[in-house]
């Protein structure tokens, strides 16, 4: 964990946490708006090997990429949504990477929750 790390945590109507930092290096204004938003409850839904989360800070491309890793957290401007990948993928649009998941072994629940159900995004202690 770096200094530009800002912990935070995604909490799942299906009651489990999955532990995140996201990089401020990565991503400044957009990783700002984020966090200025927290916590904040959004609607997520899984399709194709990423969690999509609604974000609403109408960003652009800052460095963007199609190519992500399994953990990666990506911002994803077509769309507006906050992405969580559980595979290694090439993605339809370009992303910009902004943090990576920390709980590696909860990451696969995702794949469970239910399309439309609620997150709380929050800062960590």
């Amino acid at each position: 964990m770096s200094e530009s790390d800002i912990l935070v945590e995604f909490e799942f109507e299906e009651n489990f946490v999955l532990n995140a930092a996201l990089d401020r290096v990565k991503g400044p204004f957009i990783v700002e708006d984020i966090k200025m938003k927290m916590p904040f409850d959004s609607r997520a839904a899984f399709l194709r090997g990423e969690m999509k989360i609604l974000l609403e800070i109408s960003r652009g491309n800052i460095k963007p990429v199609k190519s992500v890793q399994r953990g990666d957290i990506a911002y994803m401007p077509l769309g507006d949504s906050l992405c969580i990948y559980i595979q290694d993928m090439n993605t339809f649009s370009p992303v910009n990477i902004i943090g990576t998941v920390n709980s590696d072994d909860s990451l696969d629940k995702i794949k469970d929750v239910r399309r439309g159900s609620q997150v709380t995004m929050r800062l960590r202690e």
